[in-house]
């Protein structure tokens, strides 16, 4: 009878918590951890950066959703070199994995 009873309000309390987290927008993890920052506008897009000083190329980056992951802990940035003459890619940089940072969904 009393594991009946602790057992119910367990249950009890279990629906109040979802109710409340539902109410704010967010989940138990993003509530405790913080939600990761928006991904970025350029998500899948190449961005011609800066003209690498040794080998004179143009360096070029894009960030993408690992393969399977929909909004993951990280993104992975690629790399590539181009020939500012020719534009034909010279090399690529092994791929990186860059943390995504959380920020806070508590009240202020």
């Amino acid at each position: 009878m009393a594991a009946l009873v602790v057992f119910a309000a367990l249950v009890f309390w279990v629906g109040v918590f979802a109710i409340f987290f539902t109410s704010q927008d967010t989940t138990l993890p993003e509530f405790l951890f913080g939600r990761y920052e928006p991904l970025p506008h350029d998500l899948n897009q190449w961005s011609a950066g800066s003209i690498d000083d040794e080998s004179g190329l143009l360096r070029e980056q894009r960030f993408v959703l690992p393969r399977g992951r929909g909004d993951g802990p990280f993104l992975l940035r690629q790399v590539r070199y181009r020939d500012r003459a020719s534009g034909k890619i010279v090399r690529a940089s092994p791929e990186e994995r860059v943390r995504r940072k959380r920020i806070s969904v508590r009240p202020q």
